[in-house]
């Protein structure tokens, strides 16, 4: 067991922006009583440990600093998600139910038996209210221990995410509003879409939806570049293999999403043929190498004759109202035909230095062929 009064008393006087003589102030002592907690020559009594708690709007336990030993509650974390993927729902309900009781003020604990009501009320050929209801109960009582949080993956917003999931099934005007506050980025946009549309609204949930596929058609491009630029650079033959069927990948998307006129698209497309080619490249297949700068030199072409920042009408499925007409930009150069040079020219980060070294065959056919 270990106790950091002093330290907290200090690390939450100052999360409040307070001074110790205005701390001292709040509980009618001296600004030497309050130097004394903080470097642990002295202990306030209980009740004012308990008017502390309270002030900084804490619980007892993480005023003092009260940890045991985090192997056993890793332990039963462990055992719990075990037992749950492993189908034992029961068996994992009695473990958790019984760590609730031993470990109440964890947050580790408290998540991860929230985590299991959620997937047994889901999983319930019977939706029990009472699995969902304790969930949404053990999800809330997780937010008042956030602090213990180190997982990165969990937090406030992604347990607020699930508590409204939840709240929908039975108040879906409530979950919406819920789902609208903790919006960012569009992390609840299909939760509010399939609201939208459960309510009537189908107008405005076609419009989510578009949102939704737009996002989705950037965030693959971004997410497929960036990856196969990462997959090359290890040097490793199935890796560069893999980041070729990536540019392949999302070149069929952006071929079987937009409608075959030239947009944006055509210019995020060009990028693509260009990296697909210095992959090639790597692999020493410069007929195939070469067939993909052809085509990407072609296609900027056409681009740069009437070149588009927006997508309204040219992706399929666009079922958007005027009010959503987004545009997109990229920081490589203005026209597509300028891009393939920056793409050949960018200056290497050290990791991407020997992938440079072996896309000098891409590089020299096209400075010998299309920048003569």
């Amino acid at each position: 067991m270990q106790l950091n009064l002093c330290d907290n008393i200090k690390k939450f006087r100052k999360e409040m922006n307070l001074t110790q003589e205005e701390l001292a102030e709040a509980f009618n002592v001296t600004v030497g009583a309050v130097s004394k907690w903080e470097n642990g020559s002295n202990i306030p009594d209980i009740y004012t440990l308990m008017g502390l708690a309270d002030f900084f709007n804490i619980s007892m336990d993480i005023l003092l600093g009260y940890n045991v030993s985090s192997k056993g509650i890793d332990d039963i974390v462990s055992r719990i998600k075990e037992l749950s993927n492993t189908q034992h729902f029961e068996e994992a309900k009695e473990v958790a139910d019984r760590a609730i009781i031993r470990f109440p003020s964890s947050f580790k604990i408290i998540f991860e038996c929230a985590e299991l009501y959620y997937i047994l009320y889901e999983v319930g050929q019977e939706k029990d209210d009472g699995l969902r209801n304790r969930a949404i109960e053990l999800y809330e009582k997780s937010l008042l221990f956030i602090s213990q949080n180190e997982d990165l993956d969990k937090n406030e917003i992604s347990i607020k995410l699930a508590i409204a999931r939840l709240k929908s099934k039975d108040n879906s005007e409530e979950a919406l509003k819920e789902f609208y506050k903790i919006n960012y980025m569009g992390i609840a946009d299909l939760d509010i879409a399939r609201l939208l549309m459960n309510a009537g609204k189908t107008d405005e949930a076609l419009s989510r939806y578009t949102k939704i596929l737009f996002l989705l058609f950037i965030r693959s491009y971004e997410f497929s570049t960036s990856m196969a630029i990462a997959l090359a650079c290890t040097d490793k033959p199935k890796n560069i293999a893999d980041a070729i069927d990536l540019m392949d990948w999302n070149i069929k998307f952006i071929d079987m999403t937009t409608k075959g006129s030239v947009g944006y698209f055509s210019k995020m497309k060009v990028t693509l043929l260009v990296l697909k080619g210095m992959f090639l490249s790597c692999q020493k297949s410069y007929e195939k190498m070469r067939s993909c700068i052809d085509e990407a030199y072609v296609l900027a072409k056409k681009y740069d004759k009437n070149p588009s920042t927006d997508f309204m009408d040219k992706i399929k499925f666009w079922h958007a109202g005027d009010e959503f007409n987004p545009y997109a930009y990229d920081s490589l150069a203005p026209t597509a035909t300028e891009s393939i040079d920056a793409l050949f020219n960018q200056k290497p980060t050290p990791v991407q230095k020997q992938l440079l070294k072996k896309i000098g065959e891409a590089k020299k056919y096209w400075e010998e062929t299309y920048r003569k």
